[in-house]
């Protein structure tokens, strides 16, 4: 794509330069050039090597080294024998003796890139080769190839890369004249350019005859089908290139065009047969369009070579247009004489291409197949329907001039009552807005809540503001009663009931909405928690200026956002618990410590108080679990849960450490009543015989050590580290029993408290 995008950069300069070169040229050899006139076809004496030749300092060896055992001969050089999917080929010949004044060699097209050598000096090259001898595809033009003076008699060598179905020179092959080239050039151009305008100018009358015609979109079809027709023909010239030297261009222009057509032949053949075969001509109409973009967009990002989307598209245009052509032909006794003379057109046109196909994939030898005569016919019977539909157009004109009043009668009418509509519409906008920002602000009051319950009791003192004026009821469950009861009304309403049944909503009046205020949460059913009656008579204020459906989407989107809201408050109250909770035993986990210990840390300094730290373990608690089963360890664990609950105040914080640690916080206590405590935690677990699925375990010991000191005097890490100490001291000395950290200063073998049973 990028080398498509350099090409486009000179695109008019490159036509102004060949253009002024071109005519200055042909005025200075136009007297001398038909003197010398003769030209000769190179369709003998051609030979191929596959492969590509090595080259030293610049210069490829097979052009200099005879080695005629390594050539083989061939009647043109185009797809030699054996190919077996090599993309290199060489060929040569010899340039034939004659007296020519410029001699130039003309070749109709090469597949897919090419460098001439004379002598070993390249004197031609279509394309850049790289160093494994590959290149991109470059378009398809005609080449002249200036030969050097002495250059009659000489071998002239072909290096040629594809990785197209063909690979070689295509078409013609000539020496001649340059001045004669641009005369033949331009003399077989004139046809295609002509029938190129004519098919623009179809084009144009379509476009501007369809907005005022019944048969619009058969004029569209048409329009397109002139445009692809144009596209075509002057790609078809030859003097394209002489006017605009961008061969990819003109490439991706005839490429465009020429997978456009089935595009508009599909469109044109649903506007007239789409009642029987609809489906039919829509599946086509998507086929060719996908493929003409995505064939033109995978070669402009340089994913595929544009050559190689020529044979599929063949392929596809082989089959189904001949196919469409079929099917409407079982229509001809019931089709216009219109229809008959664009399918007649057509089917000529068809067969032209068909033909040239068939040429171009080497099933016959090479012609000019006269596809501009098809597109020709086709121009012509365009022009025929176009006088029949501009006969058409001028009588629809007419009506339309004789109806215009009464529509413009219509139209004021409508805007009449499309700007009553927009002012209502406006007035609902107003009111939504004011709603929605106070909606905004309940909801951010709602869940900045910890709970579910007291966000429902900021709904309830908001609720009446929020509806207003829109009288109506709130119900919500009185105490431990789950039933519904009124907790409060607002409005000119005197008619609500003091409650109403959920499941009883067909008695209620007409005019009143019920709404259910309910959230879900991850480990229980949805749970109604409220009900709103909304009274909505005639008489109520905004009924009459505000559509009543209106009003209730309003109000049902409202409590589908407080719904919302409340399962969030429900899913984050569910996810605090959860990350500050072991889920094994139910009691907080080591996050939840570490918060909570600063934080009596800090409280403690202020109060001048002392604080307590007990880390206890479960003795050989690895050798149960290998014994009974991880199973059994966790029910041990929840015992020892338990017991910690009944062993310690309801004011201390109880955390499982990680494993089978658990540490117990006790704010405003001494060491001595930390010891004490843990002492009967022990003492406790100690005498408690477990029993496992019929297995008796037996008792389970656990070992504590115990710490504290001033807040403000000792930081949280020191009392972890000294209660650490402690444990570890207790396991050392025989486990089952309550060791407590040192005194500063003591004697380590004496300090603490030690026992055991």
């Amino acid at each position: 794509m990028f080398r498509f995008a350099l090409g486009l950069q000179g695109i008019f300069q490159q036509a102004t330069r060949s253009s002024l070169a071109l005519c200055l040229y042909l005025l200075l050899q136009l007297c001398t050039s038909f003197l010398h006139a003769e030209t000769l076809d190179l369709n003998q004496n051609w030979e191929y090597r596959w492969g590509d030749s090595p080259f030293q300092n610049g210069v490829p060896t097979w052009t200099l080294e005879p080695a005629p055992e390594a050539w083989k001969p061939i009647d043109f050089p185009s797809n030699p024998p054996g190919r077996d999917g090599r993309e290199q080929v060489w060929y040569r010949t010899l340039i034939p003796d004659a007296d020519w004044r410029d001699p130039v060699l003309y070749i109709f097209s090469v597949d897919l890139i090419t460098e001439v050598y004379i002598d070993g000096q390249q004197i031609y090259h279509y394309g850049e080769f790289d160093a494994q001898g590959r290149g991109q595809f470059e378009g398809w033009p005609w080449h002249m190839i200036t030969l050097p003076e002495d250059a009659a008699g000489k071998p002239i060598y072909f290096r040629v890369f594809s990785n197209y179905l063909d690979i070689g020179l295509w078409g013609e092959v000539k020496v001649m004249e340059r001045t004669a080239l641009y005369q033949r050039i331009l003399e077989g151009s004139m046809h295609n350019l002509a029938i190129g305008a004519f098919s623009l100018i179809i084009a144009l009358l379509c476009l501007l005859f369809a907005p005022f015609n019944s048969e619009r979109m058969s004029l569209l079809s048409l329009a397109l089908f002139s445009l692809s027709h144009a596209g075509l023909s002057i790609g078809a010239s030859q003097a394209k290139q002489l006017l605009l030297n961008a061969p990819l261009v003109w490439e991706y222009i005839s490429a465009g065009c020429y997978y456009l057509m089935p595009v508009a032949l599909a469109l044109l053949l649903r506007s007239w047969y789409g009642d029987r075969y609809r489906k039919l001509f829509n599946h086509l109409t998507a086929i060719f369009t996908l493929y003409f973009v995505g064939a033109l967009g995978l070669s402009l990002l340089g994913v595929i070579s544009l050559a190689n989307t020529y044979p599929p598209f063949d392929v596809l245009f082989a089959i189904f247009v001949p196919s469409m052509l079929v099917v409407v032909a079982r229509h001809w006794p019931l089709a216009t004489r219109d229809q008959r003379l664009l399918v007649l057109a057509t089917g000529v046109l068809t067969m032209l291409l068909l033909l040239d196909m068939a040429v171009a994939h080497n099933f016959l030898p090479w012609i000019q197949v006269p596809v501009d005569l098809g597109s020709l016919i086709f121009s012509l019977a365009i022009v025929v329907m176009s006088l029949n539909h501009f006969s058409r157009t001028h009588q629809s004109l007419a009506r339309l001039n004789m109806t215009l009043e009464s529509r413009v009668a219509e139209r004021t009418q409508a805007l009449e009552q499309m700007a009553k509509r927009e002012a209502q519409r406006v007035k609902a906008l107003e009111f939504a807005n004011l709603k929605r920002s106070m909606m905004d602000e309940l909801v951010n009051e709602m869940e900045a809540l910890p709970d579910p319950e007291q966000a429902l009791t900021c709904l309830c003192r908001s609720i009446d503001e929020l509806c207003a004026p829109i009288p109506g009821a709130i119900y919500c469950p009185a105490g431990d009663n789950p039933a519904l009861q009124q907790h409060s009304s607002w409005g000119d309403v005197v008619d609500f009931p003091e409650y109403l049944g959920i499941d009883r909503e067909a008695n209620l009046k007409p005019q009143l909405l019920q709404l259910n205020v309910q959230y879900d949460t991850p480990m229980a059913p949805r749970k109604m928690v409220a009900t709103l009656l909304l009274d909505f008579s005639e008489d109520s204020a905004l009924v009459g200026e505000l559509s009543r459906t209106t009003l209730e989407a309003l109000y049902m989107r409202a409590i589908e956002r407080i719904n919302l809201t409340l399962s969030k408050v429900a899913l984050q109250q569910l996810l605090n618990r959860f990350s500050y909770e072991d889920a094994l035993t139910e009691l907080h986990n080591r996050r939840y410590l570490d918060q909570m210990l600063t934080h009596e840390l800090a409280r403690g300094e202020r109060t001048q108080t002392e604080i307590a730290l007990v880390i206890c373990d479960i003795d050989h608690f690895k050798q149960l679990n290998d014994n009974y089963g991880h199973a059994a360890g966790d029910h041990v664990l929840q015992i020892v849960a338990q017991q910690l609950r009944q062993a310690f105040r309801s004011s201390d914080i109880i955390c499982r450490y990680g494993g089978e640690e658990f540490v117990v916080v006790l704010p405003d206590t001494c060491l001595e009543d930390a010891r004490v405590r843990a002492e009967q935690l022990r003492t406790s677990m100690a005498a408690k015989s477990i029993v496992i699925e019929g297995d008796r375990i037996g008792s389970v010991t656990l070992s504590a050590g115990v710490s504290s000191g001033r807040a403000g005097t000792i930081d949280a890490d020191t009392l972890l580290q000294q209660a650490d100490q402690a444990l570890y001291r207790a396991k050392q000395s025989g486990r089952n029993r309550v060791l407590t950290a040192p005194d500063e200063g003591g004697d380590p073998d004496q300090r603490g408290a030690v026992v055991q049973t």
